[in-house]
C-alpha cells in the first residue's frame, strides 16, 4: 500500500509543478491559466488521497476523505474550462461552461458533510475507504459527463484540425484518455465492488504526456529543451522523493516517537521541500511584478525607440533624418541637451549636423577631424557600443594620459553625458552626443542596451539617406549636363544661320568696293563726286571688316559648342587666352574691366586640348568680371613656367573683385554650388575643376573678401 500512496504523492507533486511552472512562464495566456487550475486540483485529490492512505484513525481518514473530493469536485469543471479554451471554443459553450460551475459550487457545499461520503469502511487492502451518500452519485454523474463530454469535442476537432493542433490535440486526447481512465478504477470499490484500483497508477501518466506534449509541440506556446527538462525532472525528482520516501520506510521507528501523529514529518518535510521548490517561482513573480511598475516609463520609452528604429529605415532625406533622431530621442529619455555629428567628405571630417537644447557660448566641439584622439578612441572601442563620459576619460586617464586634458574640454563643451557611436561596417559614419537626463537619473544597462541597437540601425538609415542624396546629385548632374549639350547644339545652330547672313553682307559689300573702285577710276568724276565715293568706300570697307571679324566669332563659338574628339596635342596658352578674352569681351565691355595679359612669345607650349582650356579660362574671366561689378576692375592673367617644376606652365589669373568668404573656399568646385543666386548653374568651376584634372594640372583659389581672387593653375609642358 505504500507504494500506492506514493504514486499518489509523485502525481500530485509533479502535476502541481507543472501547472506552476506554465503559469508562470505565461500567466496572460488564458489556456495557461486554465491548465493550472486544472493541475491544482489535481493535486489536491491526489494529496488527500495520500493522506487518506496514511490515517491511522478514522476521524483523520473521514477528514482527509472530505478534503480529497474537495479537489476531485473541480477537476471535471475546470478539465472542461480547459478544454474549451485550448480548442478556442470557450465562448461559444460560455452558458455551459457557466452552468458546470454552478453546479460544482453546489456539490461543494455538500463534500464535507455526510450527504456527500457518509462514512468510510475496510476495503480490500484499504484500512478505510469511502461509503457515497446521496449526493456522491450526481457528483460521479458529473464528472463523468464532463469528461466523456470534453473527450467528445477533443475527438470532434482532431478531425476537423490539420497540423500542429492536430498534433498537440492528439497528445492531451491521449492523456485524457489515460489519466482520467486509470482515475475511473478508484470509483468501481465505492460501490463495493471489489476490484483493485490497478489503474490509478496511469494517472501518473497523464502529467508525463502533458510535459512530453509540452517539449515536442510548444503546447500552451512554452518553448522547453529536452536536456534541460530532463535535468530539472530528474534532480527535483531525487531531491523531492528521496527524504519522505525515507522516512515513511522507517515509519515505526517515527511512531515510537510521535505516534498516530508520525505521519506529519514526512508530510512537513515534503510540504518544506515543495515551498522551497515553488519560493523562487513566487519570488520571481513578484520580482517580475514590481520591475513592471518601477520601469514602466522606462519600458515605454524603450518600445517607442523600437518603432523609431523601423520608422528611421523609411526616411530618405538626410536632414530630416537627423532631426527625427535627435527630436525622438530626447523626447523619449527627456535629455537635456544632444547632438549628432556626421561623417562630411568633402570636409574630411566629423562636423556637427543638428542639435537640441542649451549650448555653451564657445564651442571647441563643432567638428573632429578622423585623426582627433577622441575619434580614434571611438574606433578603438567600436565592439563596446555607448560609451559614458567617466568611460571615455578613464581611457584617456589609462592609456593616453596626454589627451586627457583636450578631450575632457570636448566633453565638457559638447555637455556629453553619453556618447553612441553609428559603424557601418569598420566605418564610424556618425555619433550622437547626449547630454544627462531632465529627471537626474543615471543611464541603466536597458538604456545602454537600447541604444546600442538604436545606434546600428542609424548607421544603417544615415548611410541609405546619404546613398539617396548622391543619387540624386547625380540624377540632378546628368539633367544638368544633357540641357548644357542642348544648349551647346542651339549655340552652333544660331552660329550657323548667322555665319549665312554675314556671308552674304560680306559678299555684296565686296562687290559694291570694287564696283566703287571702278568708278574711282572714272577721269569725268569730279572732285567732289571723288570724295563722296572714297568716303563710301571706306564705311563699306569697314563694314566687311566687321562682317569678318562677326564671322571669326561666329566660329569661335561654333568650336566651343562642339565637343572636342581630338587627343592631347601641343597647345599654344596665348591663342586659347586671346580666344578667350575674345568670347568673354561682351562682360569686360559692359564691366569697364581693364586687362592685363603678360604671357611671354617664347612660352612652351601645353600638353592639353585647347577647346577644353578655352573653357576653362572663359568661365574664370567671366566669374571675375561679374566679381568685379560696381567698381574699377582689373584683372590680371599671366603665365611662366614654374619654377620647381621646370615641366610645368603656372597660370595665375587675379581679379580685385568681391572676394570669396573663407567657409565657401572648400565647395567653389563642387557642383552646383553658387553664391550667384538663381542666376548662377555652379557647374563652371566645377567642370574647369574636372578639366584641369583631366590635363593632369592642378587648380588652387586664394581669396581675401573685398580684396579680390587669386586662381593658380598649373599645366604640364608638351614634351
Amino acid at each position: 500500500m505504500i507504494y500506492f500512496a506514493l504514486s499518489c504523492l509523485v502525481t500530485g507533486i509533479i502535476g502541481l509543478t507543472l501547472g506552476l511552472f506554465v503559469y508562470f512562464k505565461n500567466r496572460k495566456q488564458l489556456v495557461n491559466k486554465k491548465w493550472c487550475l486544472l493541475s491544482t486540483s489535481i493535486f489536491i485529490w491526489e494529496f488527500g488521497y495520500f493522506m487518506l492512505l496514511l490515517s491511522v484513525d478514522k476521524g483523520r481518514a473521514l477528514l482527509w476523505t472530505h478534503f480529497l473530493y474537495f479537489g476531485a469536485t473541480l477537476i471535471p469543471v475546470f478539465f472542461l474550462d480547459f478544454v474549451h479554451s485550448f480548442l478556442e471554443i470557450r465562448e461559444k459553450r460560455k452558458k455551459l461552461i457557466k452552468t458546470l460551475y454552478i453546479l460544482s459550487v453546489i456539490l461543494l457545499s455538500f463534500v464535507f458533510t455526510p450527504f456527500f461520503v457518509k462514512d468510510i469502511v475496510p476495503k480490500l487492502s484499504f484500512k478505510y475507504y469511502p461509503q457515497p451518500g446521496i449526493v456522491y452519485h450526481f457528483f460521479l454523474l458529473i464528472f463523468s459527463v464532463s469528461v466523456v463530454y470534453s473527450i467528445y469535442v477533443m475527438l470532434k476537432k482532431y478531425k476537423e484540425t490539420s497540423g500542429y493542433k492536430r498534433n498537440q490535440i492528439k497528445y492531451i486526447l491521449l492523456a485524457s484518455i489515460i489519466g482520467f481512465g486509470g482515475g475511473a478504477t478508484n470509483y468501481p470499490l465505492i460501490y463495493n465492488v471489489p476490484l483493485f484500483p490497478f489503474g490509478h497508477y496511469l494517472v501518473f501518466l497523464y502529467p508525463v504526456i502533458i510535459t512530453y506534449a509540452i517539449i515536442t509541440t510548444r503546447l500552451m506556446d512554452i518553448t522547453v529543451a529536452i536536456t534541460k527538462t530532463a535535468i530539472f525532472t530528474g534532480v527535483y525528482s531525487i531531491f523531492l522523493g528521496i527524504p519522505p520516501i525515507l522516512l515513511m520506510v522507517h515509519r515505526s521507528i517515527l511512531y515510537q516517537y510521535f505516534g498516530i501523529y508520525w505521519w506529519l514529518v514526512p508530510a512537513g518535510v515534503a510540504g518544506c521541500e515543495l515551498l522551497a521548490f515553488v519560493a523562487p517561482t513566487i519570488n520571481h513573480y513578484f520580482q517580475e511584478r514590481a520591475n513592471r511598475v518601477l520601469l514602466k516609463k522606462q519600458r515605454k520609452y524603450q518600445q517607442n525607440l523600437i518603432n523609431l528604429a523601423k520608422e528611421m529605415t523609411l526616411t530618405k532625406d538626410l536632414r530630416g533624418l537627423l532631426v527625427l533622431i535627435i527630436r525622438n530621442v530626447t523626447k523619449e529619455i527627456g535629455i537635456s541637451h544632444a547632438r549628432i555629428y556626421l561623417w562630411d567628405k568633402k570636409e574630411n571630417q566629423y562636423v556637427r549636423e543638428v542639435r537640441y537644447g542649451k549650448e555653451r557660448r564657445r564651442q571647441i566641439g563643432d567638428s573632429l577631424s578622423k585623426d582627433a584622439p577622441l575619434i580614434q578612441m571611438l574606433y578603438s572601442n567600436r565592439e563596446k557600443g555607448p560609451l559614458l563620459r567617466e568611460e571615455v576619460i578613464e581611457y584617456f586617464e589609462l592609456n593616453e594620459p596626454r589627451y586627457r586634458g583636450e578631450v575632457e574640454a570636448e566633453l565638457r563643451s559638447m555637455g556629453a553625458a553619453i556618447i553612441l557611436p553609428a559603424f557601418v561596417g569598420e566605418e564610424l559614419v556618425a555619433f550622437l552626443v547626449l547630454g544627462t537626463k531632465r529627471s537626474k537619473e543615471i543611464y541603466s544597462p536597458d538604456d545602454l542596451g537600447m541604444f546600442k541597437i538604436l545606434a546600428g540601425q542609424a548607421a544603417l538609415a544615415i548611410e541609405n539617406a546619404q546613398f539617396y542624396q548622391e543619387l540624386k546629385e547625380a540624377e540632378t548632374a546628368i539633367l544638368q549636363a544633357a540641357k548644357l549639350s542642348s544648349i551647346g547644339e542651339l549655340a552652333a545652330g544660331f552660329a550657323h544661320q548667322i555665319d549665312n547672313p554675314l556671308g552674304i553682307i560680306s559678299l555684296g559689300c565686296q562687290l559694291c568696293i570694287r564696283d566703287i573702285k571702278e568708278d574711282l577710276g572714272n577721269e569725268n568724276l569730279t572732285e567732289k563726286g571723288k570724295k563722296a565715293i572714297e568716303s563710301m568706300k571706306d564705311r563699306l570697307d569697314k563694314v566687311v571688316d566687321t562682317a569678318h571679324r562677326a564671322a571669326d566669332l561666329v566660329q569661335r563659338i561654333r568650336g566651343y559648342a562642339k565637343p572636342s574628339d581630338r587627343d592631347f596635342e601641343p597647345t599654344d596658352l596665348n591663342c586659347v587666352m586671346e580666344d578667350a578674352l575674345s568670347l568673354a569681351q561682351y562682360q569686360i565691355s559692359v564691366g569697364g574691366v581693364s586687362v592685363n595679359k603678360d604671357i611671354p612669345e617664347n612660352l612652351p607650349k601645353i600638353k592639353g586640348i585647347g577647346v577644353q582650356l578655352e573653357q576653362v579660362f572663359l568661365n574664370m574671366i567671366i566669374n571675375a568680371c561679374e566679381a568685379m561689378a560696381g567698381k574699377k576692375g582689373e584683372l590680371t592673367i599671366s603665365a611662366r613656367k614654374e619654377g620647381e617644376r621646370p615641366d610645368r606652365v603656372e597660370i595665375i589669373v587675379t581679379d580685385n573683385g568681391h572676394g570669396i568668404p573663407k567657409e565657401n573656399l572648400n565647395k567653389i568646385f563642387d557642383l552646383f554650388f553658387t553664391t550667384k543666386g538663381p542666376r548662377g548653374t555652379g557647374v563652371g568651376l566645377s567642370m574647369a575643376y574636372r578639366i584641369v584634372k583631366d590635363h593632369n594640372g592642378e587648380i588652387a583659389v586664394e581669396s581675401e573678401v573685398g580684396k579680390g581672387s587669386k586662381f593658380t593653375i598649373t599645366l604640364p609642358i608638351w614634351e
